[in-house]
């Protein structure tokens, strides 16, 4: 699993620049996120995540880097997951009320990285569910993410449910 964050400037059809050389290079996108509360001089830094065919993934991954760089697109955060260490957990109560962006950003400057998000949307009053496929390398544990997991949810009055 790849993770990228770049900037792109805040206008139709950007989001087309990054995605396209990621598809023509065999990439499998799992998600984007734009991170609207981050703009800077027009600029919105986007994470996307992405897998590519293990054979030829260092090639293909260089082809994608140069392609962004020769259409101005910089790169701020390239995050490669080998490891395929992950957990899968269940945010229940007011997910989005308690703002789902925040809680992924926390995850994420931890060094843990959201692959999947799978979410019920009710009524604004009502419980959510959120489902986060959540991937991390060797130098963390599930434990960690747990133990993060749990202060967050304490701070937001969410229930968690993990495998």
């Amino acid at each position: 699993m790849i993770e990228l964050e770049v900037k792109l400037p805040d206008r139709p059809g950007s989001l087309i620049e990054l995605i396209k050389p990621i598809s023509d290079n065999g990439g499998n996108i799992h998600g984007i996120l734009h991170h609207h509360d981050r703009i800077e001089n027009n600029l919105i830094p986007v994470s996307i995540t992405f897998e590519l065919n293990e054979i030829t993934a260092k090639k293909s991954l260089e082809k994608i880097k140069k392609e962004l760089k020769s259409k101005n697109i910089e790169i701020t955060k390239l995050f490669i997951n080998n490891d395929k260490k992950s957990a899968i957990i269940i945010l229940i109560g007011h997910v989005f009320d308690t703002d789902l962006l925040d809680t992924i950003n926390r995850l994420a400057k931890s060094g843990f990285f959201i692959s999947e998000l799978q979410a019920k949307f009710t009524d604004f009053e009502d419980i959510s569910n959120v489902k986060l496929k959540i991937n991390f390398s060797d130098s963390l544990t599930k434990q960690d993410l747990i133990i993060l997991l749990e202060q967050i949810c304490h701070e937001k009055d969410l229930f968690l449910i993990s495998n």
